[in-house]
């Protein structure tokens, strides 16, 4: 899950979706309109919800299997993914948080009894 989180940073998915949350107020703008304005705010929500899950639905994955078994990696990813979105400089954090995904994957599967703690390791 830490390859596929960190290769998923560099995909053009997570540079598209991320565009649409960063400007909330001019997506609702583009979008909204029409005569019945509680169907057309629940389409607005799933539209946007959607864009949402398609910037992290990689990062909400890891945080799922990490962060059952630890809360430090839930908050990290939480606080990773809220400055991606809203942070001055969101978009550059993403290829810095896939080089070091991509390096924790390849020290998990390379010696993964040097794995700490915060990962899961035994020690």
């Amino acid at each position: 899950m830490l390859a596929l989180a960190g290769l998923f940073q560099f995909g053009r998915l997570k540079y598209h979706c991320p565009d649409k949350c960063r400007t909330p107020l001019g997506f609702v703008s583009h979008h909204w309109g029409g005569r019945t304005p509680l169907r057309d705010a629940f389409r607005l929500g799933l539209h946007h919800g959607a864009y949402c899950i398609g910037c992290c639905w990689a990062l909400m994955l890891l945080m799922f299997a990490a962060g059952v078994a630890n809360l430090w990696w839930m908050a990290g990813l939480t606080a990773l993914m809220v400055y991606e979105k809203t942070g001055r400089r969101g978009r550059r954090a993403v290829p810095v948080a896939g080089i070091a995904l991509l390096a924790c994957a390849a020290l998990v599967l390379a010696q993964p009894h040097w794995q700490p703690p915060i990962l899961g390791g035994n020690h």
